[in-house]
């Protein structure tokens, strides 16, 4: 499954995919990647614990240099109730440059456009870089703690 944007090409990789990138074995990537979240990502979907598929982490890649920067995805499929939450990181060549915003506005199409009722993100307090993303992608401001902050974005 993929997802091609203006600058970006979003990919649902496979398990031997996950598998090679926790052996180290990463080809076209840039420098930083894989962050410590692809690295996390891999490793659950690995284990079981996310899914390896649409509703699972999704690798991203630059259309035009072809080097993978970081992920973007989904953190299981959607709920009973029809919400599903999303998670991205790209590696420091993927940042400063709206390329998360384009992801994160890429998912949340693709989720609406499968009947998803709405999107949540969890964003650590403080963590301005990343709510100026939610912020960019029309999420709003939800419930929050010491610790995170839920955004919300419903299919307007």
């Amino acid at each position: 499954m993929r997802i091609s944007t203006e600058r970006l090409d979003l990919a649902v990789p496979s398990i031997d995919t996950w598998r090679a990138l926790l052996e180290g074995e990463v080809e076209d990537a840039s420098e930083g990647y894989p962050t410590d979240g692809d690295l996390v990502m891999a490793r659950l979907v690995v284990e079981g614990h996310l899914p390896a598929g649409e509703w699972g982490p999704w690798q991203v890649r630059e259309r035009v240099s072809g080097m993978l920067i970081g992920g973007a995805g989904f953190k299981g499929a959607p709920d009973d109730d029809g919400i599903v939450e999303i998670g991205y990181g790209l590696a420091p060549a993927g940042r400063g440059r709206g390329l998360a915003t384009e992801a994160v506005l890429a998912l949340v199409a693709h989720a609406f456009a499968r009947g998803v009722r709405a999107v949540r993100a969890e964003v650590a307090t403080g963590h301005r870089a990343s709510e100026r993303v939610v912020m960019r992608a029309g999420f709003t401001a939800g419930e929050s703690d010491a610790d995170v902050t839920w955004w919300w974005r419903d299919p307007r």
